[in-house]
């Protein structure tokens, strides 16, 4: 092989590298994204997090367990834990948060329940983006006097709490373009307070709050 060959090869083989880098690139450029926090209590006097999980960047896991809290007059909870996983591959990208707690009482008995278990999960492959609540549940939920039993409420159901808010039950809050991202909040009891003279926002109180997104 002659010396101008080789140099035309050299040539040749700079320039393939150079047009492959950016396909390259754009195999890796996916992200995920992962937080879950078993409980979260906010009032004007600021807010409170229990057993919070984020996910790195670069994906893997992230947990944490507390084995219980006590708001006075605001909540209580036993077992509570949030773990949060993601995964960066070139074809698909994938990101699954839980929260849970148990023995749940919120605001002096209004609501109850057994067990709660928020799940958010997001895929992505590059040309399709989803995201799903799959394995949410909630067990012996009460509110108000109410009993939902074992069945887990439609996402998004609203109820009223006289003198004290609304509460949304199995709330779900999705995002993304559903082709190259998507990404979903799942929240299973969340408490909007107002106040009871001017109806104005007061505080949140949320139990179960996953969240999951992934782009590709």
């Amino acid at each position: 092989m002659t010396a101008t060959m080789m140099s035309r090869l050299g040539a040749l083989a700079v320039v393939s590298a150079f047009a492959l880098a950016p396909a390259r690139a754009a195999a890796q450029s996916g992200t995920v994204s992962g937080r879950g926090a078993a409980a979260v209590v906010t009032t004007t006097a600021g807010a409170q997090q229990f057993a919070v999980a984020a996910l790195p960047g670069a994906g893997g896991m992230a947990d944490s367990e507390l084995p219980s809290v006590a708001v006075p007059s605001t909540l209580s909870a036993e077992g509570l834990a949030s773990i949060t996983t993601g995964q960066l591959d070139q074809a698909l990208v994938s990101a699954t948060t839980t929260a849970e707690a148990a023995n749940v009482n919120v605001l002096n008995g209004l609501i109850t329940a057994k067990a709660v278990l928020a799940v958010a999960t997001s895929y992505a492959n590059g040309t399709t983006a989803t995201s799903e609540s799959n394995g949410s549940t909630l067990l012996g939920l009460v509110v108000g006097g109410l009993s939902y039993g074992d069945v887990s409420p439609a996402p998004n159901t609203r109820v009223s709490l006289p003198g004290v808010g609304y509460v949304v039950l199995n709330e779900q809050v999705p995002t993304g373009d559903g082709v190259h991202a998507t990404g979903l909040t799942v929240n299973m009891i969340h408490v909007y307070l107002t106040d009871p003279v001017f109806g104005t926002p007061a505080g949140e109180i949320v139990i179960g709050a996953a969240t999951s997104a992934a782009s590709l």
